[in-house]
């Protein structure tokens, strides 16, 4: 393969990405605010929950790992923004070298989104799938469907199954 070595790069940063992306899943968001109740002043953790700003209260004995909790959030999200730009870099080197290495990159960064993601979203991912193309009228393959199947419970990566079929219709070379 041409540019072996850019492709590799990009790799190791979508792996990257992708560990920090799951470890994301598992931290709070939000922040933490004061309520005065009674004259007394108690700690909460805000947060969007289905588009809805939701107050929990804190106990104290949980505020030191609730505000370590979300500030590791803020360091793995600086990590995804810097491992973006490093991504986006070795993008615009692949468009000038290689138009087609370039697009391979950008199906492979797609699939690894896709691959990061916790299977609990996976599941509602798949179904919101199955709707559309309902929808339009296009099953999927009996292969295709067993792929994603095994994909939505975590058995299996998005990207093997997405490249597999781009390659068996001749929409891309491996």
């Amino acid at each position: 393969m041409r540019y072996k070595e850019l492709y590799d790069e990009y790799n190791s940063f979508l792996s990257q990405q992708g560990e920090y992306l799951e470890i994301s899943y598992t931290l709070r968001d939000g922040y933490i605010s004061k309520k005065t109740i009674s004259g007394k002043q108690y700690p909460y953790l805000q947060r969007k929950v289905d588009g809805r700003l939701n107050s929990e209260y804190i106990r104290e004995d949980k505020l030191p790992q609730v505000k370590s909790e979300l500030q590791k959030r803020i360091e793995i999200e600086r990590a995804i923004d810097r491992t973006n730009e490093e991504l986006d870099r070795l993008e615009v080197a692949a468009k000038v070298l290689d138009k087609s290495l370039y697009h391979k990159l950008i199906i492979i960064r797609r699939c690894s989104l896709m691959d990061s993601m916790p299977v609990d979203m996976r599941k509602k991912s798949l179904e919101f799938g199955n709707a559309m193309t309902a929808l339009e009228g296009i099953p999927a393959s009996e292969d295709t469907e067993k792929t994603l199947s095994l994909w939505a419970i975590g058995q299996y990566s998005f990207k093997d199954g997405y490249l597999r079929t781009l390659t068996k219709y001749h929409l891309i070379e491996v």
